[in-house]
């Protein structure tokens, strides 16, 4: 993906290099790869677009964290350095505790990293106080638009007892195995008990939990979709090998009304109005700053990888 390179900027005379935007960029196209394609519908994109526009969009990304990061350096209130050290230690509870936490960098310049991060909560939090809860109405006609988003799958609840076939169980030894533990509960012994002494995936009793139809193999859901609850299936086989189910509960699909959406709807139109006053507050920033490109003589073209 061809961009152009040596064209730092200079944001109210602070010199950002252009490999700050590269790496923006390899971040938004690490995001995007990994976007699911629907996703991508909703949001307009598509392959040919992102790539024209992936480096003015990384631009602005980098300009409008730079001018955020400048305007929160301006808070004169001390950052308490018990509030730094909380942080820097779940920073390394993260990566299994200080002996094994390697630093990459000078602790100092970790911890005046923190410092930048809570001065920059700050000034979110100050931009942000005002804004007000959505309103009833809001919520109303956010679900009457948006209706179909609020549709629940069918879900169902179900167990299984489960003989893997790999490289260390043939086909024959785990068909004879997932036999033996049907005998069992044939004789009376509670499923339960059987999945945690038999199964390859013992515990709770093989209890799967909820889930929808597509997060299990397609075998799997032939079967346990097509149960009833309290029911039990005969032995049937998967990619994975052998299982056994039991369903314990099935929820039909319906919609959420908006009493049940209600919460989800407020902290998104919440959140929405967050943004907003963050993204209006960066315009007035941005439209007082003095924001520079500098074209180099070496400026050339080079590829993200």
């Amino acid at each position: 993906m061809g961009v152009a390179s040596n064209m730092p900027l200079v944001i109210n005379g602070e010199r950002i290099e252009d490999d700050e935007i590269a790496r923006e960029a390899q971040s938004l196209q690490r995001s995007f790869e990994q976007m699911p394609p629907e996703i991508r519908e909703t949001r307009g994109l598509d392959a040919e677009q992102f790539e024209r526009n992936l480096w003015d969009w990384s631009k602005e990304n980098v300009i409008e964290r730079v001018l955020l990061s400048q305007e929160a350096d301006k808070d004169t209130e001390p950052v308490p350095p018990e509030e730094i050290d909380e942080v820097l230690e779940e920073i390394k509870k993260r990566h299994g505790g200080s002996q094994q936490f390697s630093l990459s960098r000078d602790e100092n310049e970790i911890r005046q990293d923190i410092e930048t991060r809570v001065r920059l909560d700050r000034l979110i939090g100050e931009v942000t106080k005002n804004v007000k809860p959505p309103r009833n109405k809001e919520l109303a006609d956010f679900y009457r638009k948006n209706k179909n988003d609020f549709a629940v799958p069918e879900q169902v609840r179900a167990a299984h007892i489960v003989k893997n076939v790999d490289d260390k169980t043939d086909e024959a030894t785990a068909r004879e195995a997932i036999r033996k533990a049907e005998e069992e509960i044939e004789r009376g012994v509670p499923f339960e008990e059987v999945a945690d002494r038999h199964s390859d995936c013992p515990g709770n009793g093989g209890d799967l939990g909820y889930f929808t139809r597509g997060q299990m193999v397609d075998e799997f859901d032939e079967v346990v979709f097509n149960m009833e609850p309290g029911s039990r299936s005969t032995v049937f086989r998967t990619p994975f090998g052998f299982h056994i189910a039991k369903l314990h509960d099935k929820k039909h699909a319906q919609m959420r009304n908006l009493q049940e959406a209600g919460d989800d709807i407020r902290e998104e139109l919440l959140r929405r109005k967050r943004t907003k006053a963050v993204e209006d507050f960066v315009d007035r920033l941005k439209s007082r700053a003095a924001i520079q490109e500098i074209v180099t003589a070496e400026a050339t073209n080079f590829a993200i990888k």
